[in-house]
């Protein structure tokens, strides 16, 4: 197909553009600033007229958006730009796709989600569709995500907003692939679709997501009444806080909850994990298992295993079609020995617990097959008199013996290991 993308090289745009070049389509950025190749550029600023599409245009996906809007003077030029594009596609009979906002409403308090809404209004009537996404993360740190990323990179805080605002995350990449299925399908049009994770998440966890997946550190958490920042917000200024980004935080604020699931099974769209997505490549599962890896062989070997070793493991589990980590605790990742308490016939044996038996069986193969586990298995070669032999064996059974005695009292403990690392296989 023949698509032109307004807005083509921001955030969104660049990522569909890829996705759409690479999927066989001919992009046409309409944009102010020229494109790369190998798309097509169409010279094209919101404050101009509508360019002349080239003759084929099948759809039109507009993404431009002018996000520093402080007056309704501003606000009327952009939708009276998105009027004149709806009207150019109509005559050339172009699909009209409108990529609009979480915040959209009739009363939205920021004039963003109120120009929003005015185009939605005559994007629908067109017979258009209007996508509106969650909050946009992963790839490149741009848009919203850029800013929160760089006040988790640069501040040892995270501030937990009180009353604490809910967002629905959305990988930019699984909305890019939403768009293009969309463009793709001819029985969606004259509706309005909700692309975003189901169930929202406190705006601190999405924060506390992007320390510890993407710029992987520890923050401390700050409690941080709403309400001083509407002091400072008042204090520096609409322009001022404007432009060190205040106002973007205001509007998760007031953001209204979407209902999404009807619209993700309507695309044919499933999310990826939060956790996952974050990764720089968008596809954090193998380092899920490295580290998964690194616990267990730590765990066998009784040392930090050898890289080799942890790139077996993985390499082993792919094969096996197993993508995702089943052991994902903060504390077996510190403390691999704490895995002991898992490795007992009472869980293993359970349906819940069949997985991780599975897993630790091709560990131990690794690891038996390895050098650190033949000196580890088989025990030191050194020859010894019978009466260090006879103290090393009742040192041996005295340890066994505690073990058990405390893995029976740490049972509880146990259990809780796997539900945090079922809790962070969700985030």
């Amino acid at each position: 197909m023949k698509l032109v993308i307004t807005g083509a090289t921001g955030y969104i745009g660049q990522r569909l553009a890829a996705l759409a070049a690479a999927s066989g389509h001919e992009v046409i950025c309409a944009t102010r600033q020229p494109c790369p190749a190998p798309y097509t550029w169409l010279p094209y600023d919101l404050r101009g007229p509508a360019p002349d599409f080239p003759i084929g245009t099948q759809a039109l996906i507009h993404l431009a958006a002018d996000v520093s809007n402080t007056a309704h003077s501003d606000a009327d030029d952009e939708v009276r730009a998105a009027q004149a594009l709806i009207e150019c596609a109509h005559q050339g009979s172009a699909k009209f796709i409108f990529i609009s906002s979480q915040t959209a409403g009739a009363t939205a308090p920021s004039v963003y989600g109120r120009t929003k809404w005015r185009i939605e209004q005559q994007v629908l009537a067109a017979g258009g569709t209007v996508i509106r996404p969650g909050q946009v993360y992963g790839g490149p740190e741009r848009g919203l995500f850029g800013l929160l990323s760089g006040m988790v990179r640069r501040s040892p805080f995270i501030p937990i907003l009180l009353p604490a605002p809910c967002v629905q995350p959305i990988h930019v990449d699984d909305l890019a692939a939403s768009i293009l299925a969309i463009v793709e399908r001819d029985d969606m049009r004259a509706e309005t679709l909700n692309l975003a994770a189901v169930q929202p998440i406190a705006f601190d966890r999405f924060l506390m997501s992007i320390a510890t997946h993407r710029v992987r550190t520890t923050r401390l958490p700050v409690p941080v009444p709403v309400v001083l920042l509407r002091l400072l917000r008042r204090s520096l200024g609409r322009s001022l806080s404007t432009k060190v980004g205040l106002e973007r935080i205001f509007s998760l604020i007031q953001l209204p909850p979407m209902d999404s699931e009807r619209s993700l099974q309507r695309v044919g769209i499933a999310l990826r994990l939060l956790a996952y997505g974050m990764h720089r490549s968008g596809h954090g599962q193998r380092r899920g298992l490295l580290q998964e890896a690194e616990v267990v062989l730590g765990y066998l070997l009784k040392r930090p295993p050898p890289r080799t070793l942890v790139r077996r493991y993985a390499r082993a589990l792919e094969r096996a079609g197993k993508r995702h980590p089943v052991l994902q605790s903060r504390l077996l990742t510190r403390w691999p020995i704490l895995l002991a308490l898992l490795d007992d016939p009472g869980i293993l044996h359970k349906p819940d617990g069949q997985e991780l038996a599975w897993r630790l069986q091709v560990a131990l193969g690794i690891a038996e097959a390895s050098r650190q586990g033949v000196r580890v298995f088989l025990g030191d070669p050194q020859p010894r008199s019978l009466v260090a032999t006879l103290v090393a064996l009742g040192l041996t059974a005295a340890k066994a013996l505690v073990w058990k005695l405390a893995a029976l009292a740490c049972r509880p403990f146990a259990r809780q290991l796997m539900l945090e690392s079922e809790t962070q296989r969700g985030a």
